[in-house]
């Protein structure tokens, strides 16, 4: 509902568009109480762990404690929204700030927590890291693309035509599978198959904050996000898969035969706004629904909250889930390359790092000097448009007495200095952006734009005109033809698609950085994924020209890569647990790119990555999948002795988990002992000592050896340094003690250890920071 002040002001205008609002959600929403009292608002009331076996029972319970707040069972019914009643108790609900306090009193609450709105944080990437799946031709002759699992997206939604989504193939749709295909606006239950067994949405929470205009009231994707991730890890392959005729080739995502199951939380507002009560329904009916592997693209921002705090609804699902047996795979955010910006940051989540790959699209600009120059774009208009003038945006401002056309901003340029020319254009504020300028351009007369920037991952196609991206060198030697020529005109190529010139991976310079600042002893992320101009399905905006395909980037993109590769390990190893799948990832991650030196990261620097800014490494699926050779394994209870280590009181911890478990002290003496497939020390005085346990899940009768990579000014022992494993022994302990030999308050420092049997390398990344106060 569009609360405007104008429409406020206009009460018979205002009856006549509610009553056309109601008119067109009553066959697919029911929304209680829209135009509830305007101090109400939605509010989550989270209890832990669920307290009775049936679902129903616990609704019950539910709708009973919010008539005892409100008066009567009718209030009640109009005040529920979510019911949350499988994977954990809890409901979201319409009341005032004081019937929340009021209810935060009651003895079975955990907390009472207003209900916020988080944020979204794509053929070659396969084939870049490895995995060279088979063509559909013969995809009946391979079982070793995720067959039998389940991928629970959670996100956008889903463009259920797209071809990716055909379930040609695909096997029967598992028999513990118990969720639904929801009816909604454009979306029935036709638009499920083999490949999409089911789909949900949870608009609930968000309904206070939208009027769902441009959106679809149901599980399609408006956004085209949810449609984009949900390809990237299980989309079926498509041939001649490409965008305006760049990127050709098979598309595919990474366990081909693998079912998807969609949980549309987040929608057309702001692009991508998801509440905390559409989250955690989402959590709860997917582990309702039995998915094996959730993707969920999407987190919180800096400060962090606590892991048993509640507003942070992303740990709180995911803790649920993987105490169910869920890898749940997320983003680190995309604020990078500053250090400890890292999200989704709970020790039981797969955190995921992004990457470049080996593609990209050089467009060639010839100056009249017969320079060429080169830049990138993925824009395929009218860039044969032959010689045409040149200019500088500043020669051509509207008032030079301002800066605002330095940078191309909407209406400083001056229209008959810019029609029929190309405009070069210099990134200087954070609010300006290369679509935007190329809407400035255009509409002051221009045919075509240069954008220099400072070096940033990703390619956007700005659509009405030519525009090309270049750095601040290229961008200068334009600047230096412009200011010596005296007529400077330039011609414009076509964008091509290069494929194995550029050295790759690199860190991108926007994924998120470690260390964590809620959890430093949990090196996060985890592992890295490509995740800039990732090609895969999107909604046809235009049917007419649109491939049903796309470029994004961003974390969102490497996360369904990791999620795609989690459900290939899990098909092949049914019964490993989600800290298995971690580690097989982590532990058999590559650190060296192309041209086999290390890693480097994107941005300003170009320093080697540490695992701050990719964790064990970039992802190897075959090695995670085959040649793990040693597993870090954790228990529920592993992470709950951790909330302990972390100062969390055994009262508070049960309420979330709803376990009669109480805090070790003996376990959770140390914050460092979580058995992660990795080490971070953030404090080291003198000495401190770490202790991990693995699980040999290679050969029977295996002996591995300890190799360590030791961090600058720290001295490392590991014992024992020999590890014999047999029929009778297939778990074994060890400890790591580190010695600070610096005098010095310092910085973090990195290393490595690994234990190989001369044919299996499983490598635990170590970071270490010596204080001296």
């Amino acid at each position: 509902m569009d609360t405007n002040s104008g429409n406020w002001r206009c009460p018979r205008k205002f009856q006549l568009l509610v009553t056309s609002v109601l008119l067109l959600l009553q066959n697919f929403l029911i929304i209680p109480q829209i135009f509830a009292e305007a101090t109400s608002s939605v509010h989550i009331v989270y209890m832990g762990d669920k307290i009775y076996h049936k679902p129903e029972t616990t609704k019950k319970y539910h709708h009973k404690m919010l008539s005892s707040l409100l008066g009567s069972k009718e209030a009640a019914k109009n005040s529920l929204l979510y019911s949350y009643k499988h994977g954990f108790s809890g409901f979201a609900a319409r009341m005032t700030k004081s019937q929340a306090e009021d209810i935060a009193k009651f003895p079975e609450v955990i907390s009472v927590i207003p209900n916020s709105i988080h944020k979204l944080h794509t053929t070659r990437s396969w084939d870049f890291i490895g995995v060279h799946h088979p063509s559909s031709k013969n995809v009946y002759t391979k079982r070793d693309l995720g067959e039998g699992t389940i991928i629970g997206v959670i996100d956008t939604g889903i463009w259920p035509e797209s071809a990716s989504f055909n379930d040609e193939a695909m096997g029967k749709i598992p028999t513990r599978w118990k969720g639904v295909c929801q009816v909604g606006q454009h979306f029935n239950s036709t638009n499920c198959n083999k490949k999409i067994i089911g789909a949900r949405w949870f608009l609930k929470g968000i309904s206070d904050h939208t009027n769902h205009t441009s959106e679809y009231l149901s599980a399609r994707d408006a956004i085209g996000h949810g449609t984009h991730t949900a390809s990237t890890a299980a989309g079926y392959f498509v041939e001649n898969a490409n965008h305006r005729g760049l990127a050709s080739g098979l598309a595919r995502g990474g366990a081909p035969l693998a079912h998807l199951a969609i949980y549309k939380a987040c929608w057309d507002i702001s692009v991508g706004d998801c509440t905390d009560a559409d989250i955690l329904k989402a959590f709860d009916m997917a582990i309702h629904d039995g998915v094996d592997v959730l993707t969920v693209s999407l987190g919180i921002g800096i400060p962090l909250f606590s892991y048993v705090d509640q507003r942070d609804t992303i740990a709180i699902g995911s803790f649920h889930a993987a105490a169910k047996g869920i890898a749940v795979v997320c983003s680190a955010g995309n604020s990078g390359p500053i250090s400890q910006t890292i999200t989704n940051t709970a020790p039981w989540i797969i955190t995921v790092a992004a990457t470049t790959i080996d593609r990209a699209f050089p467009t060639t600009i010839t100056l009249g000097n017969n320079l060429t120059l080169f830049g990138e774009s993925i824009d395929k208009g009218k860039h044969n448009i032959g010689f045409v003038g040149l200019t500088y945006s500043e020669r051509i401002a509207r008032d030079p007495s301002n800066d605002l056309a330095k940078d191309c901003q909407l209406g400083s340029l001056n229209e008959s200095m810019a029609a029929g020319k190309i405009v070069l254009c210099f990134s200087v504020s954070d609010q300006q952006d290369i679509v935007s300028a190329a809407l400035t351009v255009k509409e002051a007369g221009g045919v075509g734009l240069i954008y220099a920037q400072k070096h940033e991952e990703g390619l956007n196609e700005c659509g009405i005109l030519p525009c090309i991206k270049v750095d601040y060198e290229v961008g200068t030697q334009l600047l230096t033809y412009i200011r010596r020529a005296r007529f400077p005109i330039a011609s414009l190529s076509f964008p091509k698609t290069v494929i194995g010139n550029w050295i790759s991976p690199r860190v991108a310079s926007f994924s998120s950085r470690g260390p964590s600042t809620m959890s430093p002893t949990v090196l996060k992320p985890d592992i890295a994924a490509p995740g800039v101009d990732i090609l895969a399905a999107f909604p046809p905006k235009n049917s007419k020209k649109s491939s049903g395909f796309t470029f994004l980037s961003g974390t969102s993109m490497s996360c369904p890569h990791v999620a795609g590769i989690a459900a290939l390990i899990k098909s092949k190893h049914p019964t490993w647990s989600p800290a298995a799948i971690r580690s097989a990832l982590v532990t058999t991650a590559s650190q060296s790119g192309t041209d086999a030196s290390l890693i480097s990261e994107e941005g300003p620097t170009h320093k080697e990555a540490d695992p701050f800014d990719i964790g064990g490494g970039h992802v190897d699926p075959i090695k995670a999948i085959d040649a793990a050779g040693l597993i870090y394994n954790i228990t529920t209870e592993d992470y709950i002795q951790f909330l302990c280590s972390m100062g969390h009181s055994t009262a508070s911890i049960k309420k979330v988990t709803k376990t009669t478990r109480s805090c070790n002290k003996q376990k959770s003496q140390t914050l460092m002992n979580l058995n992660l497939p990795s080490i971070s020390i953030p404090n080291l005085k003198t000495v401190a000592t770490v202790t991990r346990t693995v699980t040999n899940i290679g050969n029977t009768s295996v002996v591995y050896k300890a190799l360590v990579n030791t961090p600058y000014g720290i001295k490392v022992r590991v014992e024992p340094q020999i590890l014999s494993f047999n029929s009778d022994t297939k778990v074994l302990t060890f400890n790591v003690s580190f010695i600070s030999t610096q005098k010095l308050h310092g910085d973090y420092r990195f290393g490595s250890l690994t234990w190989t049997d001369g044919k299996h390398f499983v490598r635990t990344p170590i970071a270490v920071r010596t204080i001296q106060f």
